[in-house]
């Protein structure tokens, strides 16, 4: 008599799926390069974090504290000229920086 051993299913269908994870992982990895374009990383960005707080405070905003990597930008929390608490952006290819949301 077989008996069932749920680990041993387990690794067994991990085994056959791992394949297609790489597969479909290495799709999204590769939309930059289709498009002709090099996808932009805090390593390869041409304003990296201390240019993105220079280019913060350049534009008027003062007290950073908080900075953070998402999507191709630096998300930035400051404090704005009347002291209030803002979220903003900053284009990691220009330096660019503006609210957040916009």
């Amino acid at each position: 008599m077989t008996r069932f051993r749920p680990v041993a299913a387990l690794a067994l269908a991990l085994a056959a799926a791992a394949p297609f994870g790489a597969a479909l992982a290495s799709s999204d990895d590769n939309r930059a390069e289709r498009s002709g374009a090099q996808a932009v990383t805090p390593a390869n960005a041409r304003f990296d974090a201390p240019a993105a707080i220079a280019a913060v405070l350049g534009a008027g905003y003062t007290a950073v504290s908080e900075l953070e990597w998402e999507r191709g930008g630096w998300q930035v929390k400051a404090n704005d000229a009347q002291g209030r608490r803002v979220e903003l952006r900053v284009d990691a290819a220009t330096g660019a920086v503006a609210p957040r949301g916009r």
